[in-house]
């Protein structure tokens, strides 16, 4: 069986990169200052690398870790203030909660999960539609809203799009699962859904089209006709698999696989959420805490005792400043209109992520560190063996 070379984006998802400070969580009761919050947030991140004895190469101590976080989260309310930020005792308090609430664990990001607005520590005097910029991890949008592109919007607002039958623009498409139909009366173009299993695909200048999660089987070019993704153990000549499966290329023909789970072998790089490969194999990631501590500086030797944590770098030395909430700034214009721009996401980059964000976001909803770390070769291979793209 062949298959087109087009199919239709599996659309938008949320990658959650779960910062410790919850940015996304709305607000509630419990105002603090900034005096309370630096003491507070500060005790509560180094209580907790010591409980869940993170690991560093010279170890962790508890008073080196609350003297280092101090300042550095210190510095930061002065530096905000000084650059017209506010501070929401509020949603500080929040921040803290979180990390407590956390504990050792490593969140496992839902791209279903409901849409909640930030609520930010420090926040800025820009409205919706104005022109915003970082201001030290923080943006200078109000409460409520996120920079995205370098303008403040609201990151849960959904774009009021025409539905079937309703007059559409080809440029900005529908709704979900619905194209703009150019053909059937092209000075006037109306939404229509797009074609489900058995029925004939949508030929289009830059491909075929289907319903999501469909893909066009050529098998008879004369009659191409809408297929359902390959499941388990089926081959898959796209690269491209159901919900949850990977194609895995490892194979003669290439067939549709779970990803490896924890202690199972990944060849590719890649382990189910949230396991990560070293060596090999998947292994339970290390606790997000115990990124926002470097353990003792280099030269100092290595620590022992009560006080102690016990073998990694580390991956910041100061205070996290929340979530990115503006991966995708972009409409969704509903249905793919041929083959993606796989942009950089194919090759290895020493920065997170890559320059297509909903490819990123496809690959880290199953290997979190592609968007935490660095693009590695793993990641970019994870773009054809996740069925999250075709790289040429």
């Amino acid at each position: 069986m062949r298959y087109a070379t087009a199919m239709i984006s599996r659309g938008p998802r949320l990658v959650a990169l779960f910062g410790l400070s919850l940015g996304l969580l709305a607000c509630k009761d419990g105002d603090i200052d900034t005096s309370q919050y630096v003491d507070s947030w500060t005790q509560t991140v180094c209580d907790a690398v010591i409980a869940c004895n993170c690991e560093y190469p010279n170890g962790a101590l508890y008073d080196h870790c609350v003297a280092e976080l101090g300042v550095g989260a210190s510095t930061l309310a002065e530096l905000n203030s000084v650059e017209g930020l506010k501070f929401d005792g509020e949603c500080a308090q929040k921040e803290i909660d979180a990390v407590g609430s956390l504990g050792c664990t490593v969140p496992v990001p839902d791209p279903d999960a409901e849409c909640k607005t930030p609520c930010k520590a420090w926040y800025g005097p820009m409205s919706k539609g104005g022109t915003c910029t970082d201001i030290n991890g923080y943006d200078n949008c109000k409460q409520g809203l996120s920079c995205s592109g370098g303008v403040c919007v609201d990151p849960c607002a959904e774009p009021d799009l025409p539905n079937v039958g309703e007059p559409c623009s080809p440029e900005y498409g529908c709704v979900e699962n619905v194209f703009c139909d150019t053909e059937t009366t092209p000075l006037y173009p109306t939404c229509a859904p797009l074609p489900g299993v058995g029925v004939a695909c949508i030929d289009t200048d830059g491909g075929f089209l289907c319903a999501e999660d469909l893909i066009c089987d050529t098998t008879n070019p004369d009659a191409p006709v809408c297929a359902a993704l390959p499941g388990l153990n089926q081959e898959c000549p796209l690269g491209a698999c159901a919900e949850g499966l990977y194609c895995n290329p490892a194979q003669t023909p290439a067939i549709c696989a779970a990803a490896p789970s924890l202690g199972d072998m990944c060849p590719l790089g890649f382990c189910q959420a949230p396991y990560q490969c070293e060596d090999g194999t998947c292994v339970q990631p290390r606790p997000q805490v115990c990124g926002y501590y470097g353990g003792v500086p280099d030269g100092v030797g290595p620590i022992t005792g009560a006080e102690t944590g016990t073998g990694d770098t580390g991956l910041d030395t100061g205070l996290d400043t929340g979530l990115d909430t503006g991966l995708d700034t972009g409409l969704d214009t509903g249905a793919d209109t041929g083959p993606v721009d796989v942009g950089d996401c194919c090759t290895a980059l020493e920065t997170p992520a890559c320059s297509n964000v909903e490819i990123a976001a496809c690959v880290c909803e199953i290997e979190t560190t592609c968007c935490t770390d660095v693009w590695s070769e793993a990641c970019a291979a994870a773009v054809v063996g996740l069925g999250c793209g075709a790289c040429g």
